[in-house]
């Protein structure tokens, strides 16, 4: 089974919502975009199997995932300055397996 990697000050977030049967958003740029699909089932680090439900392509660079990310308002200016370098950005959802 492939495994999907996620920063460690985000663990704790991912798993409270994954345990409450929420869903989770992440972005993958560049090298890991068109990696994922719709439908994997996937091991973390933590040993916890998630399953993608939604792969969504972002067009318009970081204008359209001010559009397209629901949680935009959340990522810091270091991160969205990091995210403009990415000509490819993906938002994967997913839930627990």
């Amino acid at each position: 089974m492939n495994t999907i990697t996620f920063p460690k000050n985000e663990w704790d977030d991912i798993k409270l919502r994954l345990k409450n049967k929420k869903t989770v958003c992440t972005l993958r740029v560049d090298d890991e975009y068109g990696k994922y699909k719709t439908g994997d089932v996937l091991k973390t680090e933590w040993d916890l199997n998630v399953k993608i439900i939604s792969v969504n392509k972002v067009s318009g660079g970081i204008d359209g995932l001010k559009k397209d990310y629901e949680f935009f308002d959340k990522l810091t200016e270091e991160m969205i300055q990091d995210l403009t370098s990415y000509e490819k950005i993906e938002i994967i959802t997913l839930e627990a397996a």
